[in-house]
């Protein structure tokens, strides 16, 4: 789709004085995420409708430094536990830099038979602000790889679980004295094998401690992925991702 005029960039502050109406595209993972025009038309980007900044369509701000988060992949992971928390992210536009990791750069089978091919490893990869570890046959990761989530969550802002992928989190003792949920198949054997977790929560689709989230099962993983968005970004981010990706925005969704 083409543009009929020439869209110009404008300083936000500007518009602001001057009572210009200004405009943005949908956070979608296009270069013009949090670009501002001073006519309407379509995102030089992406081709898409830009939107006038409104009250429905608040100004989103931009980080100074895009955060980088890193999200692991491995045997039997389940796709929807890593897809979901990806495209949420990389719909934040350069506020994140979203990328896959691998035990090794070798292409991973994701369950049931999705074959993956992670863009680094645990030993090239750019140091994360943000790990998320799906859920998925979670027992099959290295003890290497293990080792590298407990060092790296020490020096990072954030560490999410989705659902069994507390198992992992519980495994290296980083749920003791904390609240945590899980898939609601797995909330009992949480609470059986890791009594040090201060309560296991059922019910919810996420649990924040602060620096370690875990969401329940599957799409919970995107609730939670909305919520830390807010966090980070502020509601009117989450809500405009959720918008753009036809998604139900629940941010009353943790216990």
């Amino acid at each position: 789709m083409s543009v009929a005029f020439t869209l110009v960039c404008i300083n936000l502050s500007v518009a602001q004085t001057t009572n210009k109406k200004i405009y943005q595209c949908a956070p979608c993972g296009c270069d013009s995420d949090g670009e501002h025009f001073d006519q309407p038309g379509n995102c030089p980007s992406c081709a898409m409708e830009l939107e006038e900044v409104t009250t429905a369509h608040p100004v989103l701000k931009k980080l100074d430094r895009p955060l980088n988060v890193a999200i692991l992949v491995y045997f039997h992971a389940q796709p929807l536990d890593y897809a979901g928390p990806y495209d949420v992210f990389a719909s934040g536009g350069e506020n994140f830099n979203v990328y896959t990791i691998g035990e090794s750069l070798d292409p991973v089978q994701t369950m049931p038979n999705l074959s993956i091919n992670p863009q680094f490893s645990i030993k090239n990869c750019p140091s994360p602000d943000i790990l998320i570890i799906p859920g998925g046959m979670w027992n099959t990761l290295n003890d290497s790889t293990k080792s590298w989530i407990k060092t790296t969550s020490m020096e990072i802002d954030h560490v999410m679980s989705v659902c069994t992928g507390a198992f992992v989190l519980a495994d290296l003792g980083m749920l003791d004295g904390l609240n945590a949920t899980t898939h609601s198949a797995g909330i009992s054997t949480l609470k059986e094998n890791y009594p040090n977790i201060l309560e296991v929560k059922k019910e919810v689709r996420y649990v924040d401690n602060g620096k370690i989230i875990t969401s329940g099962g599957v799409a919970a993983g995107i609730d939670a992925s909305f919520y830390l968005i807010s966090k980070i970004l502020g509601d009117d981010w989450a809500k405009a991702i959720a918008t753009n990706l036809e998604y139900p925005y629940n941010p009353e969704a943790e216990d």
